[in-house]
C-alpha cells in the first residue's frame, strides 16, 4: 500500500473537490483530511478577523493499493488543485 501525503492551501470547497475526485479513482483505499494541530490557535482574541476566514492549509492523506494508482492520485490532485485555483505541496510526512 502506498501513502500519498499532501498539503492543500485553499478553501473547504476546494479541498472537497480534490477529495471527491480522488475518491472516484479505482485502487484508492481511502482519502481523508488528517488533523494538524500545528496551525490551530489557542486564543480567541482574533476570531472572526478577515485573515481567519480566508483559505487555510489542509493536510490530506490518500492510500493507494499500487504504485501506478499512487501516480494517478498524484497527477489527479495536481490537475484538480490547479483547476480549483488551490496550491498543493506533496510531502513525505506532516
Amino acid at each position: 500500500m502506498r501513502i500519498i501525503r499532501f498539503r492543500l492551501f485553499g478553501s473547504s470547497n476546494q479541498v472537497d473537490s480534490v477529495i471527491s475526485a480522488v475518491h472516484e479513482l479505482d485502487q484508492v483505499d481511502r482519502i481523508e483530511e488528517v488533523a494538524d494541530q500545528m496551525h490551530e490557535r489557542d486564543d480567541t482574541s482574533s476570531l472572526g478577523l478577515p485573515d481567519d476566514e480566508g483559505p487555510d492549509f489542509h493536510c490530506i492523506e490518500a492510500h493507494a493499493t499500487t504504485s501506478a494508482a499512487a501516480e494517478r492520485v498524484h497527477n489527479l490532485v495536481e490537475i484538480v488543485a490547479r483547476d480549483a485555483n488551490a496550491a498543493v505541496e506533496f510531502v513525505d510526512r506532516f
